[in-house]
Protein backbone atom coordinates (compact mmCIF):
# COMPACT_ATOMS: atom_id res chain seq x y z
CA UNK A 1 0.00 0.00 0.00
CA UNK A 2 1.50 3.40 -0.94
CA UNK A 3 2.33 5.74 1.90
CA UNK A 4 0.72 9.14 2.25
CA UNK A 5 3.33 11.94 2.24
CA UNK A 6 4.82 12.92 5.59
CA UNK A 7 6.83 15.91 4.40
CA UNK A 8 5.03 19.13 3.39
CA UNK A 9 7.49 19.57 0.51
CA UNK A 10 6.85 16.15 -1.03
CA UNK A 11 6.25 16.53 -4.79
CA UNK A 12 3.22 14.21 -4.58
CA UNK A 13 1.20 17.08 -3.10
CA UNK A 14 1.59 19.18 -6.23
CA UNK A 15 -0.29 16.61 -8.32
CA UNK A 16 -3.44 17.02 -6.22
CA UNK A 17 -6.28 19.56 -6.54
CA UNK A 18 -6.09 22.48 -4.13
CA UNK A 19 -8.92 24.18 -2.25
CA UNK A 20 -8.60 27.90 -1.51
CA UNK A 21 -10.22 28.64 1.85
CA UNK A 22 -11.04 32.28 2.59
CA UNK A 23 -10.55 33.42 6.18
CA UNK A 24 -12.05 36.27 8.20
CA UNK A 25 -11.27 37.92 11.55
CA UNK A 26 -12.93 36.22 14.52
CA UNK A 27 -15.62 38.70 15.61
CA UNK A 28 -18.14 36.53 17.46
CA UNK A 29 -16.62 35.94 20.90
CA UNK A 30 -14.14 37.76 23.14
CA UNK A 31 -11.27 38.27 22.61
CA UNK A 32 -12.17 39.35 19.08
CA UNK A 33 -9.71 40.16 16.34
CA UNK A 34 -7.22 38.60 14.00
CA UNK A 35 -7.63 38.38 10.27
CA UNK A 36 -3.97 38.78 9.31
CA UNK A 37 -4.01 35.58 7.26
CA UNK A 38 -6.53 35.92 4.42
CA UNK A 39 -6.39 32.45 2.85
CA UNK A 40 -5.28 28.90 3.58
CA UNK A 41 -4.69 26.41 0.76
CA UNK A 42 -5.70 22.80 1.39
CA UNK A 43 -4.88 19.49 -0.33
CA UNK A 44 -6.07 16.04 0.79
CA UNK A 45 -4.76 12.53 0.12
CA UNK A 46 -5.44 9.03 1.43
CA UNK A 47 -4.25 5.49 0.74
CA UNK A 48 -7.26 3.58 2.05
CA UNK A 49 -5.84 3.50 5.56
CA UNK A 50 -4.39 6.95 6.31
CA UNK A 51 -5.72 10.44 5.57
CA UNK A 52 -3.22 13.27 5.07
CA UNK A 53 -4.07 16.97 4.81
CA UNK A 54 -1.64 19.66 3.68
CA UNK A 55 -2.37 23.23 4.82
CA UNK A 56 -0.39 26.16 3.41
CA UNK A 57 -0.57 29.91 4.03
CA UNK A 58 1.52 33.05 3.68
CA UNK A 59 3.28 34.40 6.77
CA UNK A 60 5.99 37.06 6.69
CA UNK A 61 7.87 35.65 9.70
CA UNK A 62 8.03 32.24 11.40
CA UNK A 63 7.08 32.60 15.07
CA UNK A 64 8.12 29.50 17.00
CA UNK A 65 8.34 30.62 20.62
CA UNK A 66 5.89 31.56 23.35
CA UNK A 67 6.71 34.12 26.02
CA UNK A 68 5.22 37.05 27.89
CA UNK A 69 5.26 39.18 24.74
CA UNK A 70 5.80 36.62 21.98
CA UNK A 71 3.23 34.41 20.33
CA UNK A 72 3.40 31.33 18.13
CA UNK A 73 2.10 30.63 14.67
CA UNK A 74 -0.55 27.92 14.56
CA UNK A 75 -3.24 26.33 12.41
CA UNK A 76 -6.28 24.23 13.29
CA UNK A 77 -8.83 22.21 11.38
CA UNK A 78 -12.13 21.02 12.82
CA UNK A 79 -14.60 18.30 11.85
CA UNK A 80 -18.04 17.27 13.08
CA UNK A 81 -17.57 14.34 15.47
CA UNK A 82 -20.49 12.68 13.68
CA UNK A 83 -21.72 13.62 10.22
CA UNK A 84 -25.45 14.10 9.79
CA UNK A 85 -28.09 16.21 8.15
CA UNK A 86 -27.60 18.96 10.74
CA UNK A 87 -24.02 20.19 11.05
CA UNK A 88 -22.66 21.70 14.29
CA UNK A 89 -22.17 25.42 14.52
CA UNK A 90 -19.04 26.32 12.51
CA UNK A 91 -18.05 28.47 15.49
CA UNK A 92 -16.62 25.65 17.66
CA UNK A 93 -19.71 23.43 17.62
CA UNK A 94 -22.35 23.15 20.33
CA UNK A 95 -23.22 20.92 23.28
CA UNK A 96 -25.29 18.45 21.26
CA UNK A 97 -22.98 18.41 18.23
CA UNK A 98 -19.31 18.70 19.21
CA UNK A 99 -16.40 19.44 16.91
CA UNK A 100 -13.15 17.47 16.71
CA UNK A 101 -10.16 19.83 16.39
CA UNK A 102 -6.57 19.17 15.29
CA UNK A 103 -4.28 22.07 16.20
CA UNK A 104 -0.67 22.32 15.04
CA UNK A 105 1.59 24.87 16.74
CA UNK A 106 4.95 26.12 15.51
CA UNK A 107 6.58 26.07 18.96
CA UNK A 108 5.72 22.42 19.56
CA UNK A 109 6.96 21.61 16.05
CA UNK A 110 10.28 23.37 16.66
CA UNK A 111 10.77 21.57 19.96
CA UNK A 112 9.87 18.23 18.39
CA UNK A 113 12.53 18.74 15.73
CA UNK A 114 15.17 19.83 18.23
CA UNK A 115 15.14 23.41 16.91
CA UNK A 116 13.24 25.25 19.60
CA UNK A 117 16.05 25.99 22.04
CA UNK A 118 14.30 23.86 24.67
CA UNK A 119 17.52 22.57 26.22
CA UNK A 120 18.99 26.09 26.37
CA UNK A 121 15.94 27.43 28.20
CA UNK A 122 15.74 24.40 30.50
CA UNK A 123 19.37 23.30 31.02
CA UNK A 124 18.49 20.58 33.55
CA UNK A 125 16.66 18.59 30.88
CA UNK A 126 18.13 16.63 28.01
CA UNK A 127 16.27 18.74 25.49
CA UNK A 128 14.39 17.25 22.58
CA UNK A 129 16.07 15.48 19.68
CA UNK A 130 15.23 13.03 16.96
CA UNK A 131 16.58 10.70 14.26
CA UNK A 132 15.99 12.49 10.94
CA UNK A 133 16.32 9.32 8.89
CA UNK A 134 13.42 7.53 10.60
CA UNK A 135 10.09 9.30 11.02
CA UNK A 136 8.58 6.59 13.23
CA UNK A 137 11.47 6.85 15.67
CA UNK A 138 11.07 10.62 15.55
CA UNK A 139 7.42 10.25 16.54
CA UNK A 140 8.26 7.82 19.32
CA UNK A 141 10.74 10.31 20.78
CA UNK A 142 8.18 13.11 20.42
CA UNK A 143 5.59 11.10 22.31
CA UNK A 144 8.07 10.19 25.01
CA UNK A 145 9.08 13.82 25.44
CA UNK A 146 5.53 15.13 25.08
CA UNK A 147 6.25 17.23 22.01
CA UNK A 148 4.07 15.94 19.21
CA UNK A 149 3.32 19.16 17.28
CA UNK A 150 -0.42 18.45 17.06
CA UNK A 151 -2.99 18.46 19.85
CA UNK A 152 -6.42 16.86 19.41
CA UNK A 153 -9.27 18.61 21.17
CA UNK A 154 -13.05 18.48 21.42
CA UNK A 155 -15.14 21.66 21.42
CA UNK A 156 -18.76 22.07 22.50
CA UNK A 157 -18.88 25.81 21.75
CA UNK A 158 -16.68 28.79 22.62
CA UNK A 159 -14.61 28.32 25.76
CA UNK A 160 -15.18 24.56 25.98
CA UNK A 161 -12.00 23.07 24.56
CA UNK A 162 -11.03 19.72 26.08
CA UNK A 163 -7.84 17.82 25.31
CA UNK A 164 -8.70 14.31 24.13
CA UNK A 165 -7.34 11.35 26.04
CA UNK A 166 -6.34 9.55 22.82
CA UNK A 167 -4.03 11.58 20.59
CA UNK A 168 -3.98 9.97 17.13
CA UNK A 169 -2.98 12.77 14.76
CA UNK A 170 0.60 13.17 13.54
CA UNK A 171 1.95 16.43 12.23
CA UNK A 172 4.93 18.15 10.65
CA UNK A 173 5.48 21.76 9.58
CA UNK A 174 7.90 23.54 7.25
CA UNK A 175 8.59 27.24 6.75
CA UNK A 176 10.15 28.44 3.50
CA UNK A 177 9.99 31.53 1.28
CA UNK A 178 7.46 33.32 3.44
CA UNK A 179 5.02 30.43 3.68
CA UNK A 180 4.08 27.77 6.22
CA UNK A 181 3.08 24.33 5.01
CA UNK A 182 1.84 21.74 7.49
CA UNK A 183 0.89 18.09 7.01
CA UNK A 184 -1.59 16.47 9.41
CA UNK A 185 -2.14 12.69 9.26
CA UNK A 186 -4.55 10.28 10.93
CA UNK A 187 -6.02 6.89 10.16
CA UNK A 188 -9.32 7.08 8.30
CA UNK A 189 -10.93 5.11 11.13
CA UNK A 190 -9.64 4.91 14.70
CA UNK A 191 -12.40 2.75 16.18
CA UNK A 192 -13.18 5.52 18.67
CA UNK A 193 -16.78 6.86 18.43
CA UNK A 194 -15.50 10.24 19.61
CA UNK A 195 -13.31 10.51 16.49
CA UNK A 196 -14.68 11.50 13.06
CA UNK A 197 -14.78 8.69 10.52
CA UNK A 198 -13.35 9.37 7.05
CA UNK A 199 -14.19 7.23 4.02
CA UNK A 200 -12.51 6.67 0.67
CA UNK A 201 -14.62 8.44 -1.95
CA UNK A 202 -16.61 10.18 0.77
CA UNK A 203 -17.07 13.85 1.65
CA UNK A 204 -16.33 15.40 5.02
CA UNK A 205 -16.91 18.94 6.29
CA UNK A 206 -14.18 21.09 7.78
CA UNK A 207 -13.58 24.46 9.41
CA UNK A 208 -10.20 26.21 9.63
CA UNK A 209 -8.35 28.71 11.83
CA UNK A 210 -4.89 30.29 11.53
CA UNK A 211 -2.93 32.32 14.09
CA UNK A 212 -0.14 34.74 13.11
CA UNK A 213 2.11 35.03 16.14
CA UNK A 214 3.97 37.99 14.62
CA UNK A 215 0.69 39.93 14.67
CA UNK A 216 0.17 38.94 18.33
CA UNK A 217 -2.72 36.64 17.48
CA UNK A 218 -3.58 34.19 20.26
CA UNK A 219 -6.66 32.40 21.61
CA UNK A 220 -9.75 33.96 20.01
CA UNK A 221 -7.70 36.50 18.05
CA UNK A 222 -7.29 34.58 14.80
CA UNK A 223 -8.38 34.14 11.18
CA UNK A 224 -11.29 31.73 10.78
CA UNK A 225 -13.81 30.27 8.37
CA UNK A 226 -17.41 31.24 9.01
CA UNK A 227 -18.93 28.26 7.19
CA UNK A 228 -18.28 24.54 6.81
CA UNK A 229 -16.25 23.56 3.74
CA UNK A 230 -16.96 20.17 2.10
CA UNK A 231 -13.89 18.16 1.06
CA UNK A 232 -14.22 15.00 -1.06
CA UNK A 233 -11.70 12.16 -0.97
CA UNK A 234 -11.10 10.43 -4.27
CA UNK A 235 -11.68 6.66 -4.30
CA UNK A 236 -8.61 4.49 -4.78
CA UNK A 237 -7.87 3.29 -8.32
CA UNK A 238 -8.79 -0.27 -7.32
CA UNK A 239 -12.16 0.95 -6.09
CA UNK A 240 -12.86 2.82 -9.33
CA UNK A 241 -12.40 -0.40 -11.31
CA UNK A 242 -14.98 -2.34 -9.29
Amino acid sequence: MPQVPVQPGDSAWMRLPEWTINLSPQVVALPRGGGTVKKVFVRAMHNGQWLALRLEWADATPNQEVGTATFRDAVAIGFPVTEGSALPSPLMGDKARPVDIWQWTADFDANAQGQGGFAERYPHTEGVWYFPQDYEVTREVRGWRGFEPVIELTAYGFGTLERKAAQNVRGLGQYALGRWSVVLRRKLATGNPRDPLFRSGGTFNAIFAVWDGGAKEVNGIKSVTMFWTPVTLDPLDTERKQ
